[in-house]
């Protein structure tokens, strides 16, 4: 599927799921490359301007054409990228700036490979400097 396909898609997506008036949403891309997995999550600013959680409850057809997002950019030469940060706005305008980010690779890597979680948060904190509060 085309990129401008799926970014229609996404943002139509975006706009179902809020069900109140909105002003922008952030949508947050990961891909894993060793499962050709994409995971994401978001905001969004509500009428007010208060900071919501995007629900990314997308309908299956649009989670399972995010990896397209990646393969497309790979297929047509432009740098690797593992992580897309899309902003869209409640008309429907959307900007996309695509990214590497080593430590989804290394997180991908790790469990690749078999590592625990356990083991991940410790090297996520020796490497990255810091570890996700656990309740």
């Amino acid at each position: 599927m085309k990129t401008e396909t799926i970014f229609d898609l996404l943002t139509t997506a975006v706009n179902e799921v809020i069900t109140e008036p909105w002003t922008i949403a952030e949508l947050n891309i990961r891909y894993l490359a060793s499962t050709n997995d994409a995971e994401c999550d978001g905001t969004y600013l509500d009428a007010s301007g208060d900071v919501q959680v995007l629900s990314t409850e997308f309908p299956d057809e649009v989670i399972d054409v995010l990896p397209e997002l990646f393969t497309n950019r790979a297929s047509e030469g432009n740098p690797p990228a593992n992580s897309i940060q899309m902003t869209v706005s409640a008309q429907g305008r959307f900007a996309v700036d695509y990214e590497w980010d080593q430590e989804i690779q290394d997180e991908d890597d790790h469990f690749t490979k078999g590592g625990t979680v356990k083991d991940w948060l410790q090297i996520r904190k020796d490497k990255y400097g810091y570890s996700p509060e656990v309740d």
